[in-house]
């Protein structure tokens, strides 16, 4: 594999574990990223060029004893300084280091489900590079498994995205993915009835209509995000919540199957309760209610190997 290797070193509050954030929910299962379990290391296949010069990049991100961590970026020509920046500002925004959760785990540590979570400092959870990956991953979420959703990501980058020194692929610009029809989506990608939704998210980005800073705009209140993002074509109650969460609010549980499944499970239930019931659970978290929820859920992805294993509904590459 050839190529430019550049590498930089990003600090990160503490306490931070690469780990626990690369593997916060199902993203690192799917294209662009990839986790290594044996070097604890993750990685991703990133654009760095600007719009119409594409550079394509191998990226990876590993911690060192220090706390820190050490990026490096393989490229096919040298990046510009502006383009290591870029990708300093990717990697720092995907693994959410600029969060201040220190609020919530404050929460953790008065409840004893939750006191691993501010011991460790979890609760960043893994984002895509633009708010368009993210929302177009949680449409190829809705209402199927967990394998068909690793299927259709796979085909949506394997067809479109820019290629790396490496072989991986990028994850798609909107603009690359409004260029294809709507047969695309439907025969290429496999999306089904989700065909619609993904070129009209695509055509909307491209357009302008919809943009990052819609989303991560800090002064957007919930409610208001909220909104927004049920105003997305294909975009009900749960995918709204679990975008949320991407975009760091947590006041909505955003439950699906699964969700309720995991907490009979932990309950010792043979059927889960009522959403309100669950709701109740974590109502002391307040604004975190979906942050607690999920940590509680998915505490055994984060266990050791062989305690995790014995988790009968353990599935590190769920979402």
């Amino acid at each position: 594999m050839s190529g430019t290797i550049v590498r930089f070193t990003l600090r990160v509050p503490a306490p931070f574990e690469l780990r626990l954030a690369a593997l916060s929910h199902g993203w690192f299962d799917l294209p662009p990223f990839r986790w290594d379990e044996e070097r604890g290391a993750l990685g991703v296949a990133l654009d760095l060029g600007p719009a119409g010069r594409a550079l394509p990049a191998d990226v990876a991100i590993a911690q060192r004893r220090d706390g820190a961590l050490q990026v490096e970026l393989r490229t096919a020509r040298r990046p510009l300084p502006a383009q290591i920046e870029r990708a300093r500002r990717a990697v720092g925004s995907m693994l959410r280091l600029d969060q201040d959760l220190r609020a919530f785990w404050a929460l953790c540590a008065r409840d004893v489900r939750l006191r691993w979570a501010a011991a460790r400092g979890a609760g960043r959870l893994l984002r895509g590079a633009s708010v368009f990956e993210d929302l177009l991953k949680l449409l190829f979420t809705t209402n199927c498994s967990w394998a068909a959703t690793r299927k259709m990501t796979e085909r949506t980058v394997a067809a479109l995205g820019e290629r790396t020194p490496s072989g991986a692929r990028t994850f798609p610009s909107p603009a690359r993915c409004a260029e294809q029809p709507e047969s695309f989506w439907r025969t290429e990608v496999r999306a089904g009835y989700r065909a619609a939704a993904c070129a009209a998210l695509a055509d909307a980005f491209a357009a302008g209509r919809l943009a990052d800073a819609w989303f991560t705009d800090p002064e957007v209140p919930a409610d208001e995000l909220r909104r927004r993002l049920r105003a997305i074509r294909g975009f009900g109650p749960y995918a709204a919540g679990q975008a949320m969460r991407l975009l760091g609010h947590y006041e909505d549980l955003a439950l699906d199957s699964w969700c309720r499944a995991r907490f009979a499970a932990l309950r010792g239930r043979k059927t889960p309760p009522s959403d309100l019931a669950i709701a109740r659970e974590y109502r002391a978290f307040g604004a975190f209610a979906g942050l607690a929820l999920w940590l509680d859920l998915t505490r055994s992805w984060h266990e050791p190997p062989a305690r995790a294993a014995a988790d009968p509904v353990f599935r590190p590459a769920g979402a």
